[in-house]
């Protein structure tokens, strides 16, 4: 407000006013509207690099955040964030192998033991992918049988196989 006046743009305004000796007073404005700046950062990262730290704030999440802050004229400027944060991703490989097909590769590692492995991979996003192998490995088994017989008993058939002598 000038004068009584309200102005909402930039220009030169002019008023005819009335001075102390009854004469008029040629009053000038020159207005210069200084607009708000706006500014918007997109932002994608991956969970593990929680949490982001813009503009002197922490961000723990994917969402849409807006600040207001000053500009170099000393006026608003508004500054958007839109921030995308991709998961790191799980999976589990449950695999159960005879003894004798050690050693097992998987995902470039091999294994000659039953137990819990993980590696962490990246995903589609470039982002943590922790991959957990279960291995089991089934021991080999042995038997032995002992069998007499007479000659005229031969070809022996044991186990879908015949022996002669």
């Amino acid at each position: 407000m000038w004068n009584g006046n309200n102005y909402n743009t930039t220009g030169t305004y002019q008023l005819t006013l009335v001075n102390n000796a009854g004469c008029d007073s040629i009053a000038t404005l020159n207005l210069t509207v200084i607009p708000t700046t706006y500014s918007t950062t997109d932002t994608s990262i991956c969970e593990s690099q929680l949490p982001l730290v813009w503009n002197g704030n922490n961000y723990n999440a994917t969402g849409v955040y807006q600040l207001m802050l000053v500009n170099v004229a000393g006026c608003d400027s508004v500054a958007t964030l839109n921030l995308t944060v991709h998961p790191t991703t799980y999976s589990t490989t449950d695999t159960s192998i005879c003894e004798s097909q050690l050693p097992l590769t998987w995902n470039g590692n091999s294994y000659n033991t039953a137990g819990t492995y993980t590696v962490t991979l990246l995903n589609a996003a470039a982002c943590d992918s922790i991959a957990t192998l279960n291995l089991t490995v089934r021991a080999t088994t042995y038997s032995t049988t002992d069998s007499t017989i007479c000659e005229s008993q031969l070809p022996l058939a044991w186990n879908g196989n015949n022996y002669a002598a």
